[in-house]
């Protein structure tokens, strides 16, 4: 039997792509090993969407290239607008396969045996693009087999692929695509045999899940108050909709009253078109919906926001945030902040820091701006110096921290479901994730790995 490694890069999404090839390769009879162990076939699955994502992603190709007999590179790197879309350089055991023919990759193995020494190396050309080598609305997004890797507590469901929305800084939907959704008639059985297995938490991931639905009929845009009369929800954000078109909210509705016994959580969503009736599902069914919203912001500086195509306001992302953490009994927030955007001065930083400063966010995933061409950014003129950059990353990161350990304290006493996800460091004891998203460690044996107790938040060791 032929044994295969896979080593991803990026998103939630990419995750959810590479337990869908790890289910087809098992299936087909090879043998999963640690991406750190030799193997006779290697897939990496990259992320482009910052140069550094890119020269990542070339790293692992070449560290795989030299442990595996076969290396197959899929992912947003080797679209045809990837930052890899030159593989000259690539060792002459990597085999090209895009995203459109990941479904697929069985047929660029020559036997499905998983014999050793029937694996041989190729190029493969993309074919579900338009003209100018973007991908095409026509690009199916199916329902693919159940993406399962036996050692996770939770899993993994994709319910929409793609992206209409341009942020400047942002390559993602012309290597991913339009908009493309799955309905609740296609995602419910797929979610009740994840229940038959056992999970007891489901993660909903997408592209840019708040515009689920919006392919399904024709959309018209209208700005919150200032063109439709009255605020959306109260936040004024942005919003994709017309009267009767579907939303992310209607979906979770479906899966929730479709299925039991599985939590549900929502994957990072963008404030842009979020619909605030999901604040409404994490309250009618707190037992269901995890009281979590990882809400991106990037920045807090109206300035560099509006620069970035992020069509909201700090004052409207903080009024459906405030209005998350003041209504959904237990929320947790977290976010994405994105550092050293061009023109960024150090009073853009200070408006940053003093936000999230006074903001009860638990995580803060900060990374620095990074030029990446065929984005709009990249030709900006007032590119930040790398220096300065990172020095601004390491204050935002401090002051994350900071506000992590004032979230956790807060909690600190409550009781919450915490699903059991590994063996804590510290004997007789686990780690797990509450329903909201704190991490806590607890007295367990890993036999109760992939179960929910209810756990008093200890205070931290």
């Amino acid at each position: 039997m032929s044994t295969f490694s896979v080593l991803t890069l990026g998103c939630r999404a990419n995750q959810t792509d590479s337990e869908q090839i790890s289910e087809l390769l098992r299936t087909a009879g090879f043998e999963e090993v640690r991406p750190e162990c030799a193997a006779d076939l290697g897939i990496v699955n990259t992320c482009t969407v910052t140069a550094e994502a890119d020269r990542k992603a070339g790293q692992m190709i070449r560290r795989l290239s030299r442990l595996c007999q076969l290396v197959i590179v899929t992912g947003c790197s080797v679209a045809p607008k990837g930052g890899l879309s030159d593989r000259s350089s690539f060792p002459e055991n990597v085999l090209v396969v895009p995203p459109s023919q990941r479904d697929r990759i069985l047929d660029f193995i020559p036997t499905v045996k998983a014999e050793p020494e029937s694996l041989n190396s190729s190029v493969v050309i993309a074919d579900a693009t338009d003209k100018h080598g973007e991908v095409s609305s026509a690009e199916p997004f199916t329902s693919p087999k159940l993406n399962i890797k036996p050692h996770r507590v939770r899993a993994l469901l994709k319910v929409q692929e793609g992206c209409n929305h341009m942020c400047t800084f942002c390559i993602v939907p012309l290597v991913r695509g339009p908009l493309r959704s799955l309905q609740a008639n296609e995602l419910l059985p797929r979610l009740h045999e994840l229940v038959e297995r056992g999970y007891h938490e489901v993660v909903l991931t997408g592209t840019h899940l708040a515009l689920w639905g919006r392919d399904t009929a024709s959309k018209r845009r209208f700005r919150g108050a200032a063109a439709a009369g009255t605020a959306v929800g109260g936040s004024g954000v942005e919003t994709l909709s017309t009267v009767g078109l579907p939303n992310f909210a209607d979906l979770l509705e479906e899966l929730i009253k479709g299925s039991q016994g599985v939590r549900l959580r929502i994957s990072s969503i963008e404030p842009m078109a979020f619909p605030v009736k999901i604040l409404e599902l994490m309250r009618a069914y707190p037992d269901r919906l995890c009281p979590h919203l990882h809400l991106v912001i990037q920045h807090a500086s109206d300035k560099i926001l509006a620069a970035m195509h992020r069509d909201y306001t700090l004052a409207q992302y903080d009024s459906l945030a405030q209005e998350f953490l003041r209504t959904v009994p237990g929320a947790c927030l977290t976010t994405d902040v994105l550092v050293g955007f061009p023109g960024e001065t150090e009073e853009d930083v200070q408006i940053l820091l003093d936000y999230l400063k006074h903001t009860s966010f638990y995580h803060l995933h900060v990374f620095p701006y990074s030029q990446r061409a065929g984005t709009a950014a990249a030709g900006f003129s007032n590119q930040v110096p790398a220096q300065v950059k990172h020095e601004r990353v390491r204050r935002v990161i401090a002051l994350g921290e900071e506000s992590a350990r004032r979230v956790y304290a807060s909690f600190v006493g409550t009781v919450r479901p915490v699903l059991a996800e590994r063996s804590s460091p510290r004997p007789g004891y686990l780690l797990g994730r509450a329903d909201n998203f704190l991490e806590v460690e607890f007295p367990g044996v890993v036999e109760q790995v992939g179960k929910i107790f209810q756990v008093a938040i200890p205070p931290r060791v």
